[in-house]
């Protein structure tokens, strides 16, 4: 029988991955930013049962980096921008409608990958985050747009640092969680920079 937390940890999750499907299809980035946030928060929650559970300060601190910088300050400069720039008040996000189509074949496909996962570690736990990391790439390839890239590339952080979180004690967790951090900072300070100076740009614009 699952504890109370095990189900509280799964709610969250199962409601993360519905969050990654609305992901693909959504064609405002206002939205796009506000889905990631949320998502954002409801895997800092995850963070935080599981290192109150372990009583893992690490994961804790991580929790609380999430909600600092992925759940507030990344979508507040990203909200910020798209105030400031005018283009975006109606400018839609490339997608496609065959998206949330895609999107279930390459969960059921994930699905079926994890079970070699599964084999060895004899638990399930694992599988929605491993199912959010896989809907999180098809984000990042499935939009043009350098920003709406960056909120997929967000999404893939999340879903790697749950994946990690649900099954390995990994000690570097915290290290590993900052350094993605990093990593999108320095996307974004990148991609704003030349949206300041050419506009909204698709990626194969960045391309040379």
């Amino acid at each position: 029988m699952m504890s109370v937390t095990t189900e509280v940890i799964n709610i969250l999750g199962v409601t993360a991955l519905l969050i990654a499907f609305l992901l693909l299809t959504e064609s405002y980035m206002h939205s796009l930013i506000n889905l990631i946030a949320l998502q954002s928060l409801l895997i800092a929650g995850i963070l935080g049962i599981i290192g109150w559970e372990r009583a893992s300060p690490e994961l804790i601190i991580l929790a609380g980096i999430t909600v600092a910088f992925r759940a507030l300050l990344i979508p507040w400069i990203l909200q910020r921008d798209i105030r400031n720039e005018r283009i975006w008040r109606n400018r839609e996000v490339k997608t496609t409608h065959h998206a949330i189509v895609i999107g279930l074949i390459l969960a059921v496909t994930a699905y079926f990958l994890y079970v070699p996962v599964y084999r060895v570690t004899g638990d399930w736990k694992g599988v929605i985050a491993f199912i959010l990391l896989f809907l999180s790439m098809l984000v990042i390839v499935g939009r043009r747009n350098a920003m709406a890239q960056i909120i997929g590339y967000i999404s893939e952080e999340n879903s790697l640092l749950y994946l990690a979180a649900m099954i390995t004690s990994m000690p570097l967790i915290l290290e590993f969680g900052i350094l993605l951090d990093m990593i999108a900072f320095v996307l974004l300070a990148v991609i704003l920079g030349a949206e300041k100076r050419y506009g909204p740009l698709e990626v194969e614009e960045l391309v040379g």
